[in-house]
């Protein structure tokens, strides 16, 4: 420390003394006075410290390089921080995407988009909607700036954003909207929307506002208001009886985040590939990506091809069935995608008597292993659901009555309940055959002879037999198979039927032509649950496929259509939950995933959930193929 003052105060004396001393010290004085009328700063320049040696000891000279040294490694490790703090890695525009499809395109419209799932995907890019399905499924304002509902639920007010732009640099306005909606109303061009928006009319308020008039109360009205809004200048044009055939189909004006580039075909007039463009002045920001490019394919496995000979970088839909024949799967990401459909056992009580008895319909709950069957035949790509909302919706209610798999439990809800294991033997089969053949025989005689040799569960001379119905699918045909066997391990003799997806509705469900249905329901994010549950849904014309009747599930239903409070609306689906769950008219089994898949070059996919397939390019203009450094404060 003395070194270190006695180096500091030389220094002091060699540049900026200038008190009085010896004979020396008073020509040291004069001689920086000179300097001082040469320079006038006090802050020695590279020329004086050059000389710093003459002056400084061994000693000295080694504490200042020390200290050049400390500096220089502060400075490095200071820039280091520096760029781990504030230097990331952020997307950058440019690049291009492209993805296989299955089909092809042909009305790139949202008066028939719904009937294709290729024109709903491009859509869905071109169009913009009064309110959209975000990341999570959940509905958020689009074109709409803001929406006033009324007090008696009849009213919908809604206000647009400013300065939307189409495509064609034209602005966005009420009349776009007023011009759509009657456009889906008009029975001349029959979209499939139409029937969505009975008894429901639209006037203009101003440029920017539009009001809905319903008949009657529907709270969850601004969830059908998710059809894409189409340009009135150009389809005006268009006569109703040519609009499936308007070129606009396939080169189309819309508002969102990617416009119409070029599409091209093949010998034979067959589109092959369809590009979209980065849309500049999109009102959410401009994508990312420049250009994407959907390739269509025939048939599944030629998709994946295409992911495996990199013709594509992603696939609309991977089919589990496939997954196995993708080649490098390191190089993919694969998103399992929530999809707003369940798959149950329906159960018609008026078709089976026996399953009449709520202790049967719950024992049979209990005996099936759903665990199982999603990871053994779906190798997880399905997740668990025990009742009749899902739970990304809202009004989920996890406290409902669930059952887990347990045999034993299954197995005495039946004993209690009468239901008594009886054993006919083969000999026992043979002596009623041989009865019959020589006379009638008794009608539990005859019961004995259908159910065949083996334990089966008895009361009051009647047989627990039931039988079982499901599309002749691979995995339908699996899954039935699975239940099957848990229900005769209860003793329970069960039948299986399967019939071909094309006569489905019309020789099973509409005249209700089953005792227990293994079928699939679209429910989508929506509570309301009423034409899946209400009592007016029975019959061939609804989707009350149990043909369920229960009058405080009927009130509950009716009433959580008619508030607007949001409350209020959980409130009443959760007991209606709790009620459905409790009686079982059906047995809830899963609900499959949405598998996309992409390359792992592709960044910025944060999807989880979708109401129909289009929906996973909820955030496209987050994805990004290529990247830039940027200073972060």
């Amino acid at each position: 420390m003395k070194a270190f003052s006695s180096f500091y105060l030389k220094i002091k004396n060699i540049f900026f003394s200038g008190g009085k001393g010896s004979v020396t010290d008073s020509r040291a004085n004069l001689d920086r006075k000179l300097v001082y009328s040469l320079t006038k700063s006090r802050i020695p320049n590279f020329a004086q410290i050059k000389y710093l040696k003459k002056f400084l000891n061994p000693k000295e000279i080694w504490w200042i390089r020390l200290s050049f040294l400390v500096i220089i490694i502060s400075l490095f490790f200071l820039g280091a921080r520096f760029y781990t703090i504030h230097l990331a890695t952020v997307s950058a525009r440019g690049g291009e995407y492209s993805e296989a499809l299955v089909g092809a395109p042909k009305h790139v419209n949202p008066l028939y988009s719904g009937f294709s799932d290729v024109d709903s995907d491009i859509a869905r890019l071109i169009f913009s909607s009064l309110f959209k399905y975000n990341s999570d499924g959940q509905l958020v304002k689009d074109l709409a700036d803001s929406y006033e509902i009324s007090a008696d639920g009849k009213t919908c007010v809604v206000k647009l954003k400013e300065g939307v732009k189409w495509h064609d640099g034209s602005t966005l306005t009420a009349n776009d909207v007023i011009f759509t909606f009657n456009t889906l109303k008009n029975a001349d061009y029959k979209s499939p929307l139409r029937a969505t928006f009975a008894g429901v009319d639209i006037e203009k308020v101003d440029d920017e506002t539009v009001k809905f008039d319903l008949s009657e109360s529907y709270a969850p009205f601004t969830d059908l208001l998710t059809f894409g809004i189409m340009p009135q200048n150009l389809w005006s044009e268009v006569p109703a009886e040519g609009a499936e055939l308007a070129e606009l189909n396939l080169k189309p004006v819309g508002s969102g985040p990617y416009k119409f580039k070029s599409l091209s075909k093949d010998t034979l007039g067959q589109i092959k590939s369809y590009s979209l463009s980065a849309n500049d002045d999109y009102y959410g920001g401009r994508p990312n990506i420049d250009t994407v490019t959907f390739k269509f394919f025939v048939s599944p496995e030629e998709a994946v091809q295409a992911l495996n000979d990199n013709v594509v970088e992603g696939i609309g839909y991977l089919p589990k069935r496939l997954a196995a024949a993708l080649t490098a799967k390191n190089s993919y990401q694969y998103y399992k995608l929530n999809l707003p459909e369940l798959t149950a056992v329906f159960l018609n009580q008026k078709n089976n008597p026996l399953l009449s008895d709520v202790k049967v319909r719950q024992a049979l709950a209990y005996a099936i292993n759903k665990s199982s069957i999603v990871n053994d035949i779906f190798g997880g790509d399905a997740r668990i659901i025990d009742g009749p909302i899902l739970p990304e919706n809202f009004a989920y209610n996890p406290d409902i009555h669930t059952y887990p798999y347990n045999q034993a439990s299954a197995a005495q809800i039946l004993d209690d309940a009468g239901w008594k294991v009886a054993e006919i033997i083969p000999a026992d089969v043979v002596s009623l055959e041989q009865s019959k053949n020589k006379s009638k025989i008794k009608p539990e005689d005859e019961n004995k002879l259908a159910m065949g040799a083996g334990r089966w569960r008895t009361k009051d001379n009647k047989f627990l037999t039931i039988k079982l119905t499901t599309v002749d699918t691979d995995e339908n045909i699996q899954v039935a198979e699975r239940i099957k066997q848990n229900w005769e391990a209860l003793n329970i003799k069960v039948v299986l039927k399967t019939i071909s997806a094309s006569q489905i509705q019309n020789d099973v469900i509409r005249p209700r032509n089953f005792e227990a249905l293994f079928y699939g329901q679209m429910v989508g994010n929506n509570a309301d649950a009423y034409v899946f549950w209400h009592s007016s849904q029975v019959g061939d014309a609804g989707a009350n496929l149990s043909d369920y009747s229960n009058k405080e599930v009927d009130q509950l239903l009716e009433d959580g259509r008619l508030t607007t409070s949001q409350d209020d609306r959980k409130t009443k689906y959760q007991r209606f939950q709790e009620i459905i769950t409790d009686e079982v008219p059906a047995i809830f089994m899963y609900s499959p995933f949405y598998t996309y898949s992409q390359n792992k070059n592709i960044q910025g996919f944060n999807v989880s959930s979708i109401q129909i397939p289009a929906d996973r390019f909820a955030n496209i203009s987050d994805w990004y193929t290529k990247t830039k450094r940027k200073i972060i404060w």
